[in-house]
C-alpha cells in the first residue's frame, strides 16, 4: 500500500515540525523545507528521519506529494508555493489538517494567551499522562516529560496550544479557530504580533470568535486577573467559567495563596475541590499562575486535584523556557524565549527572587516581527530594569534605535562575535545569565557555555 506523501513548506516552526512529527505517527510520509533550521525542532526533525530541504525551490515539489500543507510564514511571493499553485495538488494550512486528520474525533483541551502557552499544554497533558490518559498533544516547544512534543495518544483527549498567530497567507483567521475545543484556557491577553495585528481590539476580537467556537457543556478557564479577559464581553456567554486567580483573589473559583518569596511553593484553592499544596522547582509568578490554569483545565478531564499536583510535583519545563544550560564556577547561564515585555520582566523577576544572585545580567535580541517593529518602545527597556547589565545584539534588520531610560545599564552590539567576547570575559562568579530570544541567537547560548568551560575547566551541570 502506498503512503500518502505530505510535504510541509516551512517545516522547521515548531508548530508545522510537530505536525510533521503527528503525520509521520499516522503512517505518512513526510518531507519539508525551511531556510530557518536550529534546535531544538531541527535536531527533533532528524532524529525522526524526516527529509529536510534547507531551501524553498519549485524542486521540493518534484515528486508531486499527495497533500501539501503551507506554514503561516510563508508568502504567496514564496518560489515554491508558486511551483505548488501551478502544479495543481491539493494544499491546506496546518491548523485545517490537524482538525480533519486529529482533531475531529477527540476531545480537545486548547491554551490560548500571549503568553505560557507552551508551558500550561505540556502542564495539562503531563496531568493526564501521569493520571495514566494517555493523551494526544501539540506543545510549541520540546517538552521534556515527554520523549517528543507532538504525539496522537490513544487517549479521549488531545492538549494542543492555541495560537492566535494567523494560520496562513490565504486563511488570515487565527490558528486556534480551526480547533473546536471542549475546554479552553485563557492565560492572558496583551498586544503583540503587530505585523499582524493593527491592535490589541484586533486581537481581543479573534479570542472572541474562538470562545464562540466553544460548546455549552464545554468549559472555559480564564484569568480573572487579566482585566482585559475579565472584561471581554462574551467571557461566559455561552459556555461556564472556571475563573482562577494567582493573586490571590477569593472571589476567583480557583486562586493562589500562601507563596513563597521565589514562588517554588504554594497553595492551590478551589471553591469546589479544597486546598493543595504544590511545591516544585520552577520560580516564578508566571509559572504559578500557569500551574493554577492547568490544575483547573484537568478538574474537568476528570482529574483530581491531589493527582493533578502531584504529577505538577515531578514536572520538567519546557526547553527554552528559563532552562538552566550551565553552572559554571557559580556562573549560571539560563536559555529563555520570552520575547515580549511582560514576559521578559517575569522571567527576571523569578530569577531575581529564587536565585538571588550577585548580578543579574539579561542578554536579548529583539527577533520577533513585533520586536524589530519597535513597536513596545519604552516598555521594552522598562522590562530590563530589574537586570543589573543588560546586553542586546541589534541585527541588521532591526527597525529603531534604542535608547534606554537611566535605570537600565545596556550595551547595544552590532556583531553577535562583539557581545560574546564582551559577555564571557566580564562575568564574575555569582552571575545569573539570561539569554533571551524566540530564535537561534546565532548559538550564542553553547557558545558562552563552551567559552566558560575553556576559561574555567570546570564541568557543565
Amino acid at each position: 500500500m502506498k503512503h500518502i506523501h505530505i510535504h510541509i513548506v516551512g517545516i522547521c516552526g515548531t508548530f508545522m515540525g510537530n505536525l510533521a512529527l503527528l503525520a509521520r505517527e499516522l503512517g505518512f510520509r513526510v518531507t519539508g523545507s525551511d531556510l530557518n533550521a536550529y534546535p531544538p525542532m531541527s535536531d527533533m526533525l532528524s532524529s525522526q528521519n524526516i527529509e529536510v530541504a534547507e531551501r524553498y525551490h519549485p524542486d521540493n515539489i518534484r515528486e508531486k506529494p499527495d497533500i501539501i500543507l503551507i506554514g503561516n510564514t510563508i508568502s504567496r511571493s514564496n518560489p515554491e508555493i508558486n511551483a505548488v499553485m501551478n502544479s495543481g495538488i491539493p494544499y491546506t494550512s496546518g491548523p485545517q489538517w490537524l482538525y480533519d486528520n486529529i482533531l475531529t474525533n477527540r476531545k480537545v483541551a486548547a491554551v490560548a494567551g500571549t503568553h505560557g502557552k507552551s508551558t500550561t499544554t505540556s502542564m495539562i497533558a503531563w496531568i493526564l499522562e501521569f493520571a495514566g490518559k494517555n493523551p494526544g498533544y501539540l506543545i510549541g516547544g520540546v517538552a521534556q516529560n515527554f520523549d517528543i512534543s507532538a504525539r496522537v495518544g490513544s487517549g479521549e483527549w488531545f492538549v494542543v496550544e492555541g495560537d492566535e498567530y494567523d494560520t496562513a497567507y490565504f486563511d488570515k483567521r487565527s490558528k486556534f479557530i480551526h480547533y473546536r475545543p471542549k475546554i479552553a484556557t485563557l492565560l492572558n491577553l496583551e498586544f503583540d504580533h503587530a505585523d499582524i495585528f493593527n491592535s490589541i481590539d484586533d486581537i481581543e476580537q479573534q479570542f472572541q470568535y474562538f470562545i464562540r467556537t466553544l460548546p455549552s457543556n464545554g468549559r472555559l478557564v480564564s484569568n480573572f486577573d487579566d482585566t482585559r479577559l475579565h472584561n471581554m464581553k462574551e467571557v461566559g456567554e455561552w459556555t461556564p467559567v472556571d475563573k482562577f486567580s494567582v493573586a490571590g483573589n477569593r472571589d476567583a473559583d480557583w486562586y493562589v495563596d500562601s507563596q513563597s518569596e521565589g514562588h517554588l511553593k504554594f497553595e492551590i484553592h478551589s471553591r469546589v475541590h479544597g486546598t493543595e499544596t504544590l511545591e516544585w522547582s520552577l520560580p516564578g509568578r508566571h509559572n504559578s499562575a500557569n500551574a493554577l490554569a492547568a490544575v483547573a483545565a484537568a478538574s474537568h478531564m476528570g482529574i483530581d486535584m491531589r493527582t493533578a499536583v502531584t504529577a505538577l510535583e515531578k514536572f520538567k519545563p519546557v526547553k527554552r523556557r528559563l532552562e538552566l544550560i550551565c553552572n559554571i564556577d557559580n556562573i549560571k547561564v539560563y536559555d529563555d524565549f520570552a520575547h515580549h515585555p511582560t514576559a521578559i520582566r517575569a522571567s527576571l523577576e523569578a530569577i531575581s527572587k529564587s536565585e538571588r544572585p550577585a548580578r543579574l545580567v539579561a542578554v536579548f535580541e529583539p527577533r520577533s516581527n513585533t520586536m524589530r517593529m519597535g513597536v513596545h518602545g519604552q516598555n521594552l527597556f522598562n522590562a530590563f530594569e530589574i537586570a543589573d547589565l543588560v546586553y542586546m545584539y541589534r541585527a541588521p534588520n532591526v527597525e529603531w534605535e534604542p535608547v534606554s531610560g537611566p535605570d537600565v545599564n545596556l550595551t547595544v552590539f552590532d556583531a553577535i562575535e562583539t557581545l560574546l567576547e564582551s559577555l564571557a570575559t566580564g562575568l564574575i562568579a555569582g552571575d545569573c545569565v539570561v539569554i533571551m530570544s524566540n530564535g537561534g541567537f546565532n548559538n550564542l547560548q553553547r557558545r558562552l557555555v563552551d567559552r566558560l568551560k575553556g576559561n574555567k575547566n570546570h564541568e557543565n551541570l
